[in-house]
């Protein structure tokens, strides 16, 4: 066999299997993304502090292999791109495109979904802080009010 074709086909295993573990992965990342939501909600710092440490390893680890997915498609001549992807199942030998497609599309639906529960995530975050910034400007203002009202200066 010719070294080229040699190196391609292992190229597209690899990326076969890249795409296999990121389904494992982004499965453990939505469970995470769950457990962040919960901690948020009981507001446990130190446990989210640990939570998102481990998270952002998980994070890293994913982006990792996208990188490297990318540069397997442009070694093969596709768009180092989800449309590049979609390229290559389509050349694929017919008795394993189906199967190759079907992962491709759960792993895209999986992203999305993490994402918008990143999302979701980040607007509770969002909602905490505005609420403890209110709070707290509340409190000062209530402090000065209290202040100016029974007479003492500064």
């Amino acid at each position: 066999m010719d070294n080229s074709l040699a190196l391609k086909r292992e190229l597209v295993q690899q990326l076969i299997r890249d795409v296999r573990s990121d389904l494992d992965d982004y499965a453990q990342l939505k469970d995470m993304l769950e457990q962040q939501r919960e901690l948020m909600r009981r507001r446990d710092n130190e446990s989210l502090l640990a939570h998102n440490t481990q998270q952002t390893l998980l994070c890293d680890k994913l982006a990792q292999r996208a990188s490297v997915r990318s540069q397997h498609l442009s070694q093969l001549g596709f768009d180092n791109s989800p449309g590049g992807m979609t390229k290559l199942i389509s050349i694929l030998p017919e008795h394993i495109r189906p199967q190759i497609k079907l992962l491709w599309q759960n792993l895209q639906t999986r992203v999305q979904d993490s994402q918008q529960q990143n999302e979701a995530n980040g607007k509770l975050l969002v909602m905490q802080q505005t609420s403890i910034k209110r709070v707290l400007g509340q409190d000062n203002q209530e402090a000065i009010d209290y202040g100016i009202s029974a007479g003492y200066s500064a």
